[in-house]
């Protein structure tokens, strides 16, 4: 474009200077023609005109790319308070203090120092009863709940047969000086036929009382001291 302008510019001149050569030449005085040859050749002024050939299609303008406005982030204006973790006191665990659970029968102590009657081996025939005594370290009429347990069972050479358990007071034992065991239970022992009956004496104490007709006792139990050793009592003619 700027050389289309400059080569208008040279023109508009050239045309101007044409022009005034034209109007001075009028006024003046008439020169007479030269005497030149008529091989001489005029001058010619050549005014170089550059064109630029101007593009067919329009430039394309740059396409703007729209700005991503970005949204400016807050800075937060308070500090962040964390919250502290609620702390709940913990009280110290009560001493666990060992209480002695109570058994329900009091301590006591006794013991059997033997088996007097009947002797070790000593026949009883069907229809008899058993009387039967012993010596304990217990004297006198003492704690009414103290007694004694009697533990019977019989046997057929190795087999067992039958089995009981009876119980007496040690005031009881003490006014008769004897313990009897019912001739049908005697019976019983035998199971109709011959056995050998193997009986021994615990010193007991009891938490209610003994029943000393039906033998028996209430309320919990505990032994005093371990058993006596064990006698034996053959029964005969059980089988018959």
């Amino acid at each position: 474009m700027v050389k289309i302008k400059k080569a208008r510019w040279i023109i508009a001149f050239g045309v101007l200077a044409l022009a005034l050569g034209a109007c001075g030449n009028s006024n003046a005085t008439l020169t007479p023609p030269p005497t030149r040859g008529g091989t001489q050749t005029p001058w010619i002024i050549y005014v170089p005109v550059t064109t630029t050939p101007e593009p067919t299609l329009l430039p394309l303008l740059p396409t703007a790319e729209p700005k991503t406005t970005a949204i400016p982030t807050r800075a937060p204006t308070r500090a962040t308070v964390v919250a502290k973790p609620t702390v709940v006191p913990t009280k110290p665990a009560a001493p666990v203090l060992s209480v002695a659970k109570p058994t329900g029968t009091p301590a006591c102590s006794g013991s059997i120092t033997r088996l007097d009657f009947p002797e070790n081996g000593a026949p009883r025939t069907k229809g008899a009863a058993f009387e039967m005594r012993w010596t304990s370290s217990i004297s006198g009429e003492t704690d009414p709940n103290v007694g004694y347990k009697i533990e019977l069972e019989s046997r057929r050479g190795n087999k067992a047969v039958n089995s009981d358990a009876a119980y007496i007071s040690h005031i009881k034992y003490f006014q008769e000086g004897k313990f009897v065991y019912d001739r049908n239970k005697v019976s019983n022992l035998a199971a109709g036929d011959d056995a050998v009956v193997t009986w021994k004496v615990t010193v007991v104490k009891v938490t209610g009382a003994f029943d000393d007709v039906q033998q028996t006792y209430s309320g919990n139990i505990v032994n005093c001291g371990s058993p006596s050793m064990p006698s034996q009592i053959s029964l005969i003619g059980f089988g018959d």
